[in-house]
């Protein structure tokens, strides 16, 4: 329940502090004497975005605290979720917004974010103004209603996450199909790519040898005849070197016997020898290997450019990179020829999925024909006691074509206030007055079936007469016994029903114009009703009638409590 409000330079607000205690409390004041302004600040804790024109002139800065107890355990996992340490059963939100429109939130002195405020005030407070009574109209929130009264969470929790998967399987079943089309689309021409590569029998650095060997076949007579030229020239018999080196050796060997310098030159000029045969001999040898042959050389020469033009084809460097890129077309083709299985698998197990949802929604189905039952029963008894004796009102639950977020129901309450006029949907048929009384009827019905502690009523005495005003009241109060209820109000029947009272009010200084707000006490309260029955002129007369009606109205309270 909120238990502290703190607003510091909030519009027309210099510094207020209020505290609440549990039950009903009435909430009253003149009009632009900012109630409007208290339960805007109220919203801006709940996530609603500001701008500079927030903060009273004169200010940098506004500052708006509430001060939570009682707190659901929902909202401290909310809070370990976003690594926010919870206090014990307390939650503390505070907006900070400055004169250059800037917004700083903290829940429990940790940054919070906008999203988290919004998060937090579904379990922490809700505000019913007169906009809301537009929700009637919205199917979403009719459906919610009869939700609320069947205490399906934990159904409608399994339902929306198997909602969520199934949509999850429909995009990937979706997505596979896509690709497998364009996939097809492209499978012949990659199945002409891999054809070409993989017979084309390709071979790592083959390009660099085949091009060797045709320089090698192209100029094979040149190299031949070069070679044994060069082995003449150390092999001849008549003026090769190996002859003349021969006559060196000799002579050489004749002086060693007296020459001690001729044994180094003997044995180099040996070794020459050795080293020139040898020479001679490979010389010899790769002359002899070395043939012109037209056909090998047209083989390579067409292997070569079949390389040469797939490398251009591919745009690839050398015959490794166009290995990989058949290796890649291999198993984009495999991908292909397997992703029918894909889907086959995808569609048994949307099937799967379909077939449990479905069931969820039957599950959900079911217990909102029953809570549709009850709810009607139980809202056109509260009408009545509300001054609408010949109110009909049913709930019509349609069943949609496909599932949906919610299920595979829509509801539409159907209303009629008078004998003669048929049931329509409620939106397009009640009246101002008569909304404000459904809807409160509704917010009264599953109030106790909520984990929300507080909830604030912004006029919700719309259109209503003194009577449905008292009946109101009593309505607030019971309500109040399980939560705590506030409201903002213009009636004296509604004011004398709160067990507490706040009033607001304007002071005009010298140099603005300030809103305060103070619990009245009882003869404070006699007065302020006063003043709502009769004026500002009070009589003895106005006065000891607003005591009756505050001493009535709490006496029959009392009286039902007990």
């Amino acid at each position: 329940m909120l238990e502290r409000l703190i607003i510091r330079n909030f519009v027309l607000i210099d510094e207020l502090t209020i505290d609440f205690r549990p039950g009903f409390t009435a909430i009253t004041g003149e009009t632009g004497a900012g109630k409007s302004i208290i339960l805007g600040a109220i919203a801006l804790l709940m996530g609603q975005r500001a701008d500079s024109s927030s903060v009273r002139p004169g200010a940098e800065r506004c500052i708006i605290e509430a001060h939570f107890g009682q707190i659901d355990e929902t909202v401290n996992q909310i809070l370990s979720a976003e690594d926010i340490d919870p206090e014990v059963d307390e939650c503390i939100i505070r907006r900070e917004i400055s004169v250059k429109g800037k917004s700083r939130s903290f829940v429990n002195d940790s940054p919070a974010s906008l999203q988290l405020l919004k998060q937090l005030s579904e379990y922490l407070i809700d505000i019913h103004s007169q906009h809301k009574n537009l929700l009637l109209g919205d199917a979403h929130f009719q459906l919610s209603v009869l939700d609320l009264y069947s205490l399906n969470a934990a159904d409608r929790a399994a339902y929306v996450e198997s909602y969520r998967e199934l949509r999850e399987l429909r995009r990937q079943l979706a997505e596979a199909e896509a690709l497998a089309s364009e996939q097809i689309r492209e499978q012949d021409y990659l199945q002409f790519q891999f054809d070409q590569l993989h017979a084309a029998a390709l071979e790592v650095d083959e390009l660099e040898r085949l091009e060797e060997e045709e320089r090698i076949l192209s100029h094979a007579l040149d190299i031949k005849t070069a070679l044994s030229k060069a082995f003449s020239a150390l092999d001849d018999d008549e003026q090769g070197a190996l002859r003349t080196l021969g006559v060196a050796l000799e002579s050489v060997q004749s002086i060693r016997r007296y020459f001690p310098e001729a044994e180094e030159l003997y044995e180099r000029l040996q070794s020459s020898r050795i080293e020139l045969v040898d020479l001679a001999q490979t010389l010899d040898s790769q002359s002899e290997s070395i043939s012109y042959d037209p056909q090998r050389l047209q083989y390579v020469s067409e292997r070569l450019d079949l390389l040469q033009g797939l490398l251009l084809k591919h745009g690839k460097p050398d015959c490794q990179a166009l290995i990989e890129h058949r290796d890649e077309l291999e198993r984009r083709l495999e991908a292909i020829s397997c992703s029918d299985e894909r889907i086959a698998a995808l569609r048994q197990t949307l099937l799967q999925r379909e077939e449990r949802t479905t069931s969820l929604a039957e599950v959900l189905h079911g217990q909102r024909v029953e809570a549709a039952k009850a709810i009607e029963q139980a809202l056109v008894e509260a009408l009545r006691e509300l001054g609408m004796p010949h109110v009909r009102l049913s709930i019509q639950l349609d069943r949609l074509a496909e599932l949906g977020a919610s299920g595979q129901d829509q509801a539409t309450f159907l209303f009629s206030a008078n004998k003669e006029i048929p049931l329509e949907p409620v939106a397009d048929i009640a009246s101002g007055g008569e909304i404000s009384r459904l809807m409160l009827s509704i917010k009264a019905l599953i109030a106790d079936r909520r984990s929300l502690p507080t909830i604030i009523f912004d006029e919700i005495d719309t259109g209503v007469s003194g009577d449905i005003a008292d009946r109101i009241g009593i309505i607030l109060q019971q309500m109040g016994r399980s939560m705590q209820v506030m409201a903002v109000t213009h009636l004296p029947q509604i004011a004398a029903a709160g067990q507490d009272h706040y009033y607001i009010y304007k002071e005009h200084e010298a140099e603005a114009t300030r809103s305060h707000i103070r619990r009245l006490e009882h003869l404070e309260r006699v007065q302020e009703i006063a003043r709502m029955q009769s004026g500002n002129k009070l009589t003895d007369i106005s006065l000891a009638a607003a005591a009756e009606l505050l001493t009535t109205t709490q006496n029959r309270l009392n009286n039902e409590a007990r």
